[in-house]
C-alpha cells in the first residue's frame, strides 16, 4: 500500500467490480480475503487521514494564523468581522474532523456483493455512518436494507434487479481489521461443483451475533444494535413513517433500541422530518441519561425524551402556566385518588360535570321564554349596528367626535383615541352570540359553547359597565362639535363683499358646508341617542342571565387558562379534599390540568408529527386520549410489554386503547444468559426464548453478601428494590439515581423497580420478597450477566433453589 497513489487508491476501494473467474475463486479462499479486506480498511484509514483529517487540519492552520495576523495589525472593523468569519470556518472543520472519529473506531461492519443487470457486480461496505467518498454506505440508506433482511436474496429496488452473491459480517477495531465471517455465499452460478468444493456459504445467522452480545454485558455504557439488527427487528425499524404500531415484546427483546433505531432512519431518510416534529415519551429523566451515549451514534441529539409529566407541564408552559418548581414530587399522594383520576371513571365524571353546568346555562338561552325576548335584544343589536355604520360613514370631523381615531402605539399595535369603536365592537360580538352562535349546531358541544361564553360574557360586561358613559360622552362631544360649527358660520357671516351694488356674504360656500355639517351632527346625535336606548333590552336580559351562579363564574374567568384553573377548583380541588389531600400541586396535577383542558376543546402546543411511546403499558388510557387529542394528525409507535405494567392504578392491561393501527410481538430475548431466561420462565411462569449463550447460575445472597457479589465484578452494578426498601438498603457508598438522575459507571446503583425499567445492568441484586410477579419479572431481567436474588436472614426467608 506504500507505493499506492491516492488515485489508485480511490480506484481499489471502488464498489465497482469487473469480476473474472480468479475474482470468484478468491472469494473461496479464506486467506485472500483476510488479506484483501486488511488491505481495504488500511486504504480506508490512510484516505481518511491523508485527504480528510489532514487537510482540514491544515485549513485550521491557515486559518489561525491568518487571524492572528489581523489581530497584530490594525484593529478595524473589517478585519473584526474577517476574524469572526474565519473564527466560524474553523468551529465548522473541527465539527467535520470531529464527525470522522467513528470510522476510526470502526469504518464498517459489513459486506454486501450484488449483481444487478444495469451495473454488473458491486461490493458495498456498509457502516454506521455512510460516506460517499469512503464508498461506505450508511446503514440507515435504502440499499443496506437488504443486508438485514437476510431471507431475500433476489429482489428489486426502482428498475434494477439484484442478485445477492455474498454477505459478510466483518469485525473491525480501532481502523483495523480484525476478522470476518461469511453469512452467505452463492458462486454455482459462476464456478463449477468441482471448483466450489463445498466452500460456498449459507448462513441465515448472525455469526458475530452471541460474540458481541457477549462482550456488551461487562460495558459501562449502552451500546447501539447496528451490526446485530435481525430481521424481524429491522421490519419494525423500517416500516412506513405514517404507520401507528404497538410493539409488544418480553423483556430484553430490543424495544427500547428499535424505538430509537426506528426513529434514527426515519430521520435520515426524510430530510424534512425535524427533530421539533417528533415527542419521544421515556420512563424516567434516569432513563433519558442512560441512552444519551446511544443517541450521539444515531445522531439523535438534537430530539428531546420527555416523560409523560413533563410533557405534559410543557403543554402548559406553552399556555401561559408555568409550573416549574411548584410541584412537589415527593408528597405521598393516597393509592385510592390516582386509581380514581386515571380511571375512565374519572374521565366520565369531568365529562359529566362540564356537561351539567353547560346545561344549566345553555338552558336559559334556549327556552321558549327567553328565546322570544333574545330575538328583541338581537335585533336592537342589529339597529345598532346600522347606526354604527351611518357613523363610520359621516365626513370626518363628525366620525372624529365619536369614534375617535386609531393611531399606533409606540411599543407596536393600534389603539382607539375613543371608546365608542370598543363598545361597538363588543356589540358586533353579541349580535354575533345571539344570531349565530346560538342557532348553530356547535352550541350543542359545550367545548365550543364555553368558549363563545368567555368572549359573550366580556362583550356583555363591557356594555353593562360602559355603554351609559360612552354614549353620553359622544353625545357631549357632538354638541361641543355643534357649537365650533355655529360659532365658524357666525364668524364667516361676518365677511361681507359688494357685488353689482348688492352687499353678499364672501364665504357664502362654506356657510352652506357648515350648514350641511350642523344637518349631519344633529342625524349623528339622534344615532347616538337610539343606540344609547336599545341597550335597554340588552342589559334587562344580561342581569336575568347574572342570576345564574356558574354563568358568572365562568364569564368572569375571561380566558381559557382561568376558566381551566375554575374546573380545576371545582373539580379536582373538591375530589382532593375528599381523599383528605391538603393543598399545594402533586405529580398528577399537570395531567388533571391538560385533561380539562382537552374536554374544553382547547388544542396545548407543541403539536407534533410522530409520537413515539416507551414503556408504553404504564401510560393511562386517558392519558394517550390526550397524546392523542394534542396530537391528532400524529403517527404513533409505542413500545412495551404488558406483563411489565407495575403501576396498577394508571398502566394498560390491554393495547386497544392505545388506537394503534397493527400491532407487532417479540418473544426473544437478547438480553439475558441462559440461566437468567430459564430462572425468569420456570418461577414467573412467562414465555419468552434465549437466543443461547450461558452464563453463571442464579444466585441466592444475604444482606451481608451483597458486598461480596459485587466484588471485582466489572461492567455496570445495581441493586433492585421495592419503593419501600429503599431506605433499608440504602448506603453512603451507592449511587441512588432517583436523587442524582443518572446512572453511575463505577458505583453500586440503588433504585427501585420502576427506576429500572428499560435499563440494563452487567450484574443485579433484586431483594424481591414484596415484590409483585410483575415487578419480580422487570428486576430479575435488568441483569445482564449474573443475578443474584436477596434473603433477608432476620425475616427467615429461604432460598427457593
Amino acid at each position: 500500500m506504500a507505493e499506492m497513489t491516492e488515485k489508485e487508491m480511490r480506484e481499489f476501494i471502488k464498489s465497482r467490480k469487473y469480476p473474472d473467474k480468479q475474482f470468484y475463486l478468491d472469494l473461496l479462499d479464506e486467506e485472500k480475503q483476510c488479506k484483501y479486506e486488511d488491505l481495504r480498511v488500511r486504504v480506508v484509514m490512510r484516505l481518511l487521514k491523508s485527504c480528510y483529517i489532514n487537510r482540514l487540519k491544515l485549513k485550521i492552520k491557515e486559518a489561525q494564523e491568518q487571524a492572528e495576523e489581523m489581530r497584530s495589525g490594525e484593529f478595524t472593523a473589517e478585519n473584526y468581522r474577517a476574524i469572526i468569519g474565519l473564527n466560524a470556518q474553523i468551529r465548522g472543520w473541527r465539527e467535520e474532523i470531529e464527525g470522522f472519529k467513528g470510522f476510526f473506531v470502526e469504518p464498517y461492519f459489513a459486506r454486501m456483493d450484488l449483481y444487478d443487470d444495469k451495473e454488473g457486480y458491486n461490493s458495498y461496505y456498509i457502516g454506521k455512518k455512510g460516506d460517499v467518498n469512503l464508498e461506505i454506505v450508511d446503514w440507515r440508506a435504502p440499499l443496506a436494507r437488504k443486508y438485514y433482511q437476510k431471507s431475500q436474496i433476489v429482489f428489486s429496488i426502482n428498475e434494477y434487479n439484484y442478485k445477492q452473491i455474498l454477505r459478510r459480517a466483518l469485525r473491525t477495531a480501532n481502523g483495523q481489521f480484525l476478522d470476518f465471517k461469511n453469512e452467505y455465499l452463492s458462486l454455482k452460478d459462476y464456478l463449477t461443483k468441482e471448483e466450489i468444493a463445498g466452500r460456498d456459504e449459507e448462513i441465515i445467522f448472525d455469526p458475530y451475533l452471541k460474540e458481541i452480545l457477549r462482550a456488551r454485558k461487562e460495558q459501562s455504557e449502552i451500546s447501539d444494535i447496528i451490526e446485530t439488527i435481525q430481521e424481524k427487528q429491522y421490519e419494525i425499524i423500517t416500516k412506513p413513517e405514517q404507520e401507528s404500531f404497538v410493539l409488544q415484546g418480553c423483556a430484553g427483546s430490543g424495544k427500547t433500541m428499535i424505538m430509537l433505531h426506528r426513529l434514527s432512519f426515519l430521520m435520515y431518510n426524510n430530510e424534512n422530518l425535524r427533530p421539533a416534529d417528533v415527542l419521544v415519551i421515556t420512563p424516567s429523566d434516569s432513563f433519558n441519561a442512560f441512552i444519551d451515549e446511544l443517541s450521539q451514534v444515531l445522531e439523535l441529539e438534537k430530539v428531546k425524551t420527555r416523560h409523560i409529566d413533563e410533557y405534559f407541564q410543557l403543554l402548559l408552559k406553552n399556555e401561559g402556566i408555568d409550573l416549574d418548581g411548584k410541584i412537589d414530587y415527593a408528597a405521598k399522594v393516597p393509592l385510592k385518588y390516582l386509581e380514581y383520576i386515571y380511571s375512565e371513571k374519572f374521565y366520565k365524571d369531568v365529562q359529566s360535570k362540564l356537561t351539567k353546568i353547560y346545561s344549566g346555562i345553555v338552558g336559559m338561552f334556549l327556552s321558549e321564554e327567553c328565546t322570544a325576548f333574545i330575538g328583541t335584544v338581537a335585533e336592537n343589536c342589529r339597529r345598532q349596528l346600522e347606526r354604527y355604520n351611518s357613523i363610520k360613514n359621516a365626513s370626518v370631523r363628525v366620525r372624529r367626535a365619536v369614534l375617535g381615531e386609531i393611531k399606533e402605539k409606540a411599543e407596536g399595535g393600534l389603539y382607539y383615541t375613543k371608546p365608542f369603536r370598543e363598545l361597538m365592537n363588543e356589540v358586533t360580538a353579541a349580535e354575533e352570540f345571539f344570531s349565530n352562535d346560538l342557532k348553530s349546531e356547535k352550541i350543542s358541544n359545550y367545548s365550543y359553547f364555553y368558549n363563545r361564553i368567555l368572549s359573550f360574557y366580556r362583550a356583555g360586561s363591557f356594555i353593562m359597565r360602559a355603554y351609559g358613559k360612552v354614549t353620553s360622552g359622544a353625545a357631549e362631544d357632538l354638541a361641543r362639535l355643534r357649537e365650533t360649527v355655529a360659532k365658524e358660520m357666525n364668524d364667516l357671516r361676518r365677511y361681507k363683499i359688494n357685488r353689482g351694488g348688492v352687499e353678499v356674504e364672501t364665504y357664502a360656500d362654506r356657510i352652506a358646508r357648515r350648514a350641511e355639517l350642523l344637518k349631519e351632527i344633529d342625524a349623528v346625535s339622534e344615532d347616538v341617542r337610539e343606540i344609547e336606548t336599545l341597550f335597554g333590552n340588552f342589559c334587562e336580559l344580561f342581569e336575568i342571565l347574572k342570576g345564574n351562579e356558574y354563568f358568572v363564574k365562568i364569564g368572569k374567568c375571561g380566558t381559557y387558562i382561568e376558566l381551566a384553573r375554575f374546573f380545576y377548583k371545582e373539580i379536582v380541588r373538591k375530589t382532593k379534599n375528599k381523599f383528605g389531600i391538603g393543598k399545594g400541586l402533586q405529580r398528577s396535577d399537570p395531567y388533571t390540568l391538560c385533561l380539562i383542558f382537552a374536554l374544553l376543546g382547547r388544542q396545548l402546543k407543541p403539536r407534533y408529527g410522530l409520537v413515539f411511546v416507551d414503556e408504553g403499558q404504564d401510560i393511562s388510557e386517558n392519558e394517550y386520549r390526550l397524546l392523542h387529542f394534542f396530537n391528532e394528525d400524529a403517527a404513533f409507535n409505542v413500545y412495551g410489554d404488558l406483563a411489565q405494567n407495575i403501576t396498577g392504578y394508571r398502566g394498560l392491561h390491554d393495547w386497544k386503547s392505545v388506537g394503534a393501527d397493527q400491532k407487532y410481538e417479540l418473544n426473544q430475548n437478547y438480553r439475558n444468559t441462559n440461566q437468567i431466561v430459564e430462572f425468569v420462565s420456570e418461577k414467573l411462569k412467562i414465555g419468552m426464548h434465549p437466543i443461547g449463550f450461558d452464563g453463571p447460575p442464579v444466585q441466592y445472597v444475604g444482606v451481608r453478601g451483597i458486598s461480596g457479589f459485587f466484588r471485582e465484578k466489572k461492567g455496570l452494578k445495581a441493586i433492585i428494590v421495592s419503593e419501600e426498601s429503599l431506605e433499608k438498603y440504602s448506603r453512603k457508598s451507592y449511587n441512588i439515581p432517583g436523587r442524582t438522575n443518572k446512572i453511575s459507571k463505577s458505583k453500586i446503583n440503588l433504585m427501585t423497580v420502576y427506576e429500572s425499567k428499560g435499563l440494563e445492568f452487567t450484574c443485579v441484586a433484586v431483594a424481591d420478597a414484596d415484590m409483585t410477579v410483575n415487578e419480580k419479572y422487570i428486576a430479575y431481567t435488568r441483569a445482564l450477566k449474573e443475578l443474584a436474588i436477596i434473603r433477608d436472614e432476620k425475616s427467615g426467608e429461604k432460598d427457593e433453589e
